[in-house]
């Protein structure tokens, strides 16, 4: 009898002893912890001279960087594509205004994180400015208009700094890429204005270099953006 209750005993203790045992089964790796936020300094180095490109102009600049970090679907142009009001006015005049006010409604609906708008300067010369980035918004677009000019600009296009493993880039340099916005047809930097009617699209920018017969020259400058935090 008494060897009897010592069994009854003992099988609900090695019977729950065995429910809480982990098994192979039943075990989960932790998932990857999300990134936090991180801090750009985003500096737009400009090379273009007379040295670079041919029909250098006089007073040759650049207007106020300006853009946002962003998800993929928050882009502040395409190629391709009709330029939109804030792209146009900032392409033909350096005016962000309502650029800026596209990029505020991003921000609204919580496609676009934070906004970044730095001063004009001369090229050759450099600007530089920070931005915060987070995991739902890892991309960057910057603008600024290439002045004089009818309606040209160059751009950082949709860099993601978040990589495939969920870290962020420590430092990259991007070539600043040069597009024609679509909307005036002036030939040359100091052209009249000629506006483009109807209005074209956003489309990459060949531009003379300074010597030789290449179709185009070197870019206009470099994006240089290193995480600072």
């Amino acid at each position: 009898m008494v060897r009897l209750l010592l069994r009854f005993c003992v099988l609900p203790l090695l019977c729950g002893a065995a429910a809480c045992s982990p098994s192979a089964d039943t075990a989960t790796e932790d998932p990857t912890p999300a990134p936090g936020t991180a801090l750009y300094r985003v500096t737009f180095e400009a090379t273009w001279s007379a040295g670079t490109h041919a029909n250098f102009p006089a007073g040759a600049h650049f207007s106020s960087v300006i853009g946002a970090s962003h998800r993929a679907d928050a882009l502040l142009f395409r190629p391709g594509q009709p330029a939109s009001l804030g792209i146009k006015n900032m392409a033909e005049r350096g005016n962000n205004t309502a650029l800026r006010a596209e990029i505020n409604a991003l921000q609204s609906s919580g496609a676009a994180f934070r906004l970044l708008e730095a001063p004009y300067f001369n090229s050759p010369g450099s600007v530089s400015d920070t931005i915060r980035l987070d995991a739902a918004h890892p991309r960057l677009s910057l603008v600024t208009m290439i002045a004089p000019s009818p309606d040209w600009f160059v751009a950082l296009e949709d860099e993601n700094l978040l990589d495939a493993t969920g870290q962020w880039a420590t430092q990259r340099r991007v070539p600043a890429r040069a597009y024609d916005a679509g909307t005036d047809s002036g030939p040359t930097f100091t052209a009249p204005d000629q506006a483009t009617l109807p209005a074209g699209v956003v489309a990459p920018l060949l531009l003379p270099p300074a010597q030789g017969a290449a179709p185009d020259g070197p870019p206009l400058g470099t994006w240089l953006l290193e995480r600072i935090r």
